[in-house]
């Protein structure tokens, strides 16, 4: 797999996933944040740390599952052999 990820193809692939990793991280972040202010009517400048660590937690895993899940299209796009085998 890493022979794969050194080609050029496999260079493009990487800044795809980096590009739909970027694009999920914002917008779980935007959600989850402002979610949590909206729904319990609770402004951040009252949040404790541990809300921030939980929610910033909760804000990873999402984030990185939207990356595996968004960047399936761009591995058969990317990485499929283009001679006909796959």
């Amino acid at each position: 797999m890493p022979n794969i990820l050194r080609t050029p193809e496999g260079k493009k692939f990487l800044i795809a996933v980096a590009m739909v990793f970027i694009v999920a991280l914002s917008v779980v972040t935007k959600v989850t944040f402002q979610g949590v202010e909206d729904q319990y009517d609770l402004p951040m400048a009252s949040w404790t740390t541990s809300m921030f660590i939980i929610q910033g937690a909760w804000v990873a895993i999402y984030s990185l599952v939207f990356t595996v899940i968004g960047s399936l299209p761009f591995a058969f796009y990317f990485l499929v052999p283009k001679d006909g085998r796959g």
